[in-house]
């Protein structure tokens, strides 16, 4: 394993930085500057590019959690909350930026699934989100319904109902994620969808789309398809 001290100074990564610009570097010298230490026979650089070896690129970092990092040789946990932090601000920065873009256009299918990707892929966990919108189709609130392991999401009609009642949703959509990576709906998810858009009915509310998200792309209960596929 190499040591950052041993490399040509225009090869370590802050003297790089300086020297080309912070652009200059490669996706190991990134990170290997908030890593910023590494350990015996374990460069920074060694760490970086584990660490990428294993998530395959960039945006495999995010969403991974604290023991993750952790499991990395030389990786200790300040050093492993340095690498959320920045997974975070990765991800709230892409967030804003869709919120921008949807200010004033119709909120749809694919814009939800480009503001969601980034927060529920990778996740080890089952979320479900519910959007529920006005009457010119503008969000009005967003709300986590529930986060948990269970296949089968344990989640009454009636608090979908209540929280429609209670905002005055016109429409909304349902968003949830698969750990396992399958974007195809489950016998569960079928269900569960139907009784919810027969249940709004009733009062006088619509289910645009239930959307299922996974690492390789996104289902479309309104379209009965794989809208999307992650290349």
């Amino acid at each position: 394993m190499s040591k950052i001290q041993d490399l040509p100074i225009i090869e370590k990564p802050r003297e790089k930085a300086e020297r080309f610009g912070i652009e200059s570097l490669k996706d190991e010298e990134l990170l290997a500057l908030i890593i910023n230490s590494g350990t015996v026979g374990h460069s920074t650089l060694d760490i970086a590019r584990d660490i990428l070896t294993d998530c395959r690129s960039l945006s495999g970092i995010i969403n991974k959690p604290l023991p993750y990092f952790c499991g990395f040789k030389g990786l200790k946990e300040a050093k492993a909350f340095k690498l959320l932090a920045v997974s975070e601000i990765a991800k709230r920065i892409k967030e804003r930026q869709f919120y921008s873009k949807e200010e004033n256009q119709v909120i749809t299918s694919e814009s939800l699934y480009q503001r969601y990707a980034l927060r529920l892929v990778g996740l080890t966990q089952e979320q479900l989100i519910i959007v529920i919108l006005n009457k010119n189709k503008q969000i009005i609130t967003e709300k986590v319904l529930y986060c948990g392991d269970e296949n089968n999401i344990p989640i009454n009609p009636r608090d979908i109902l209540r929280l429609l009642m209670i905002h005055n949703g016109y429409y909304f959509y349902l968003i949830h994620n698969h750990p396992n990576d399958s974007f195809l709906p489950s016998e569960a998810d079928i269900t569960f969808t139907k009784r919810i858009e027969e249940k709004a009915r009733h009062i006088n509310a619509k289910l645009l789309d239930h959307i299922i998200i996974s690492r390789k792309g996104y289902y479309s209960f309104l379209h009965a398809q794989i809208c999307h596929q992650m290349a």
